[in-house]
């Protein structure tokens, strides 16, 4: 075989199995994060409300995300932040391992709109997509102690439904979606690279703290009993 004949085989190959490839990540904007001018109109609208309230309105409010992420924590979270869209300031306390992905954009994004300035304190864990809700937050700050999981994103087949190829591509294809989302979040937020994002997602293991703090994932640690 000659060498143009092999080139063109591997090129035939790999346009073969193309399409069952992930595409590469791109970095870019996740599209989660509010504009400037926006933000100054709520923060604007805030001061405001607080001038007017005919009730003391509380200095730091305390907003907790403990337990799985779903539908239910999404409409609480949004409940506290109500109770709380005059406080100036928020303290959210983050313990769990992660659960739904939409769950835990909406409560992002809740969080972000919120005008006071936003303080993450991670207890015992802060995994999976608690570490995107963690990412709203202008100040991230774990305890020595806190167990910290950022990963890709995943899923099962239900074994009662029929999973040809096309609907497998299909999964692949989402969770690669997500997978870009996610990372591209916390890229937008830490200012870390996505790539390093990227392949420290694909261990599928606990990041140590240290880590986190080199990459502005936490932005500090405090000993347990501070």
């Amino acid at each position: 075989m000659t060498e143009p004949d092999l080139l063109n085989r591997i090129a035939l190959l790999e346009q073969q199995v193309g399409e069952f490839l992930p595409a590469a990540l791109e970095r870019k904007r996740s599209g989660l994060e509010p504009g400037d001018w926006l933000m100054a109109q709520v923060r604007a609208k805030a001061e405001i409300g607080r001038d007017q309230a005919n009730m003391s309105v509380i200095e730091t409010a305390e907003i907790r995300i403990i337990g799985d992420i779903d539908d239910a924590m999404a409409l609480s979270a949004h409940d506290q932040l109500e109770a709380a869209r005059l406080s100036p300031g928020i303290n959210v306390l983050i313990d769990t391992e992660g659960g739904n992905f939409d769950a835990a954009v909406r409560i992002y994004r809740a969080i972000r709109w919120h005008p006071g300035t936003k303080r993450a304190k991670l207890g015992k864990r802060c995994m999976s997509a608690g570490v995107l809700i963690s990412m709203a937050c202008d100040h991230r700050v774990a305890s020595a102690n806190s167990q910290y999981l950022m990963h890709l994103t995943a899923d099962s087949p239900d074994g009662r439904d029929r999973w040809t190829l096309l609907r497998h591509i299909a999964a692949m294809r989402q969770l690669r979606k997500l997978d870009s989302l996610y990372l591209n979040v916390i890229a937008d937020r830490s200012g870390a690279d996505l790539a390093a994002l990227a392949m420290e997602a694909a261990k599928d293991e606990q990041q140590s703290l240290q880590w986190c703090l080199q990459n502005n994932l936490i932005t500090a640690i405090e000993e347990v009993g501070e």
